[in-house]
Formats: structure tokens, C-alpha cells, sequence
């Protein structure tokens, strides 16, 4: 059994190793790099709406809150590696915070410790912790709604009740609608398993009304000034990026930003659908160990 200490000193060496990597290793694709750009530009362009892939030319691929947080972090550490990489690795520990609570809510002590460490772990995970990415803060959001859905009849603390929407802002915000295909489908998917009444309990332990408006105050603002500031944004990001660039081939969307390859898109969109299914029947293993609500974690 992992004991406190051990898994102290287990964390501490993993981040103080993903540091090390964030100050010594250049800026290591094109991914990192033309993010890490698009973040310079909005510090000293002072364009905090629209991100820019280089001068008169927007970057539309990605919602701003990625760049938001690596421009900040510009401004308080300067320009360089470590500064950009900052922010990925501080939502990679408020992702283990968010599964540290629930498993300690769900289970035990060394349930927590184990979740925790197998997340940081986690190859895709721990590389995105130290990397110019938009994943880490979708994988916040996701996680944290998901996490409150679970929690909120029986942990009815803030944090967990409007943490579902919260959490759907967060994912709005860093990478679009796809934050909502992520979070609702496995939820859909759990609720047609427990559509004798367990499902119902959880879905009314949240304040649906209040919560989505706090979602729309934090998320819908943005994409309106975004249109507003470069018109055809919403056409290009809702229309063109989540449908037409998988049911039309040869889609570009007029950016030159990337193309992507249909073998990409089917691998991608295979990625996703193993990994709601998968949180799906998670979910499942583990209301069944609960009788209704009222044992819930």
C-alpha cells in the first residue's frame, strides 16, 4: 500500500521533472510553437478577443482561453518556454485535484491516491502537462462536470453543484461545442443505463436554470465579440470545424492555418468515441456499486 509520504514525494518528483522539461526544452512542434505565437501576439497587440495566427491573419481553429492564460503568464514571467508551458501544467493539477476529490468521495484513501496517480501518469497526460496545448483546460472542464453530475446529490457543496457548469464553460472557452459532445454523451449514456430513477436523482440535484445561465455569462459572451470583431468566426469555428471538415472532403475552411487528412479525422473521431463509451461504462461499474441515491458516494 502507497502510504502519505511516498505518495508526496511521488508527486513532487513528477512535477519538479515536468519543470525541469519546460525550462530546458525548446519549443519542440509546430503545435507548441504557433500557439505559443498566437499568445506573444495578444500580449503585444493587447487583442485579448481575437487570437492571431500572425498580423491581419485570425486564428479561428481554437477558443481564446488556452492563449488567455499563456499571455498572462507572458506578462508575469516574460517571454520564453517555461512562462507558456506554465498554465497547461497548472489545469493538469487541478484535473488531479478534481479526481483526487472524487475518488476520496467515491472511495478511499489510497482509491484517491491510486486515480490521482494513474491520471499524472498517464503518457498523453503527463507530456500535455508541460506542453503549449489547448487539452489540458477541455480536460479540466470535462472532468470537473462530469465529476459534480456524479457528486451532486450527495456532496452539495458550490464547487460541486455549479461545477457541472462551470466545468461546461471552461470547455466552451478552451476548445468549443466538442467540450459538450464530451460531457453530455457519456451522461446520456449512464442515464439510459439507470433510467429506473437513479439517473433522475442526479440530474435534479443541479441547478439547471442558475447553472446555465452562469454558463452563458461566462462562455457566450467571447464568441459573440469574436463575431463581432472578425465576422464569419461562428461560421468557420461552429459550421466548418465540428461538421464540414468530417462530410466534406477537401475541406481547408479558407484558413491556412492546418489540413487535416481524412485518416486523421477517422482516427480522431475514433479516439473519441472509444473514450465516451468507455467513460460511459465507467460510470456504470461504478453506480453499481451503490443502491439508488440514497447510497450514493
Amino acid at each position: 500500500m502507497l502510504h502519505r509520504t511516498g505518495f508526496i514525494w511521488i508527486i513532487v518528483v513528477l512535477v519538479a521533472l515536468r519543470i525541469l522539461g519546460m525550462v530546458l526544452v525548446p519549443l519542440t512542434d509546430t503545435t507548441e510553437a504557433r500557439y505559443a505565437e498566437i499568445a506573444r501576439l495578444m500580449v503585444t497587440t493587447n487583442d485579448w478577443i481575437t487570437p492571431w495566427f500572425k498580423p491581419d491573419v485570425p486564428f479561428w481553429g481554437k477558443p481564446p482561453l488556452a492563449f488567455w492564460m499563456e499571455a498572462l503568464s507572458f506578462k508575469a514571467f516574460g517571454i520564453n518556454e517555461f512562462a507558456v508551458r506554465l498554465p497547461s501544467l497548472l489545469a493538469t493539477l487541478a484535473t488531479s485535484w478534481v479526481i483526487w476529490r472524487f475518488a476520496l468521495l467515491t472511495g478511499t484513501t489510497r482509491t484517491a491516491r491510486n486515480a490521482v496517480l494513474i491520471y499524472i501518469t498517464t503518457a498523453l497526460a503527463y507530456v500535455a502537462s508541460g506542453a503549449v496545448m489547448t487539452d489540458p483546460f477541455l480536460t479540466l472542464g470535462v472532468t470537473w462536470s462530469l465529476a459534480a453530475f456524479y457528486l451532486a446529490p450527495t456532496a452539495p457543496r458550490w464547487y460541486w453543484r455549479y461545477g457541472f457548469f462551470l466545468g461546461l464553460a471552461i470547455g466552451l472557452l478552451a476548445k468549443g461545442p466538442l467540450a459538450l459532445v464530451l460531457t453530455f454523451a457519456p451522461i446520456v449514456i449512464w442515464s439510459f443505463i439507470h433510467r429506473s430513477g437513479t439517473a433522475q436523482c442526479h440530474i435534479k440535484a443541479l441547478p439547471w436554470l442558475k447553472g446555465s445561465l452562469l454558463t452563458l455569462l461566462i462562455g457566450l459572451p467571447w464568441y459573440i465579440a469574436a463575431e463581432l470583431k472578425t465576422p464569419g468566426f461562428l461560421n468557420y469555428f461552429i459550421i466548418g470545424e465540428h461538421f464540414m471538415r468530417f462530410i466534406q472532403p477537401g475541406y481547408g475552411g479558407g484558413r491556412s492555418v492546418r489540413q487535416c487528412a481524412q485518416a486523421s479525422q477517422r482516427h480522431y473521431l475514433a479516439a473519441m468515441a472509444d473514450g465516451v463509451l468507455s467513460l460511459g461504462f465507467d460510470c456504470h461499474r461504478i453506480a453499481s456499486w451503490q443502491n439508488g441515491c440514497s447510497a450514493g458516494p
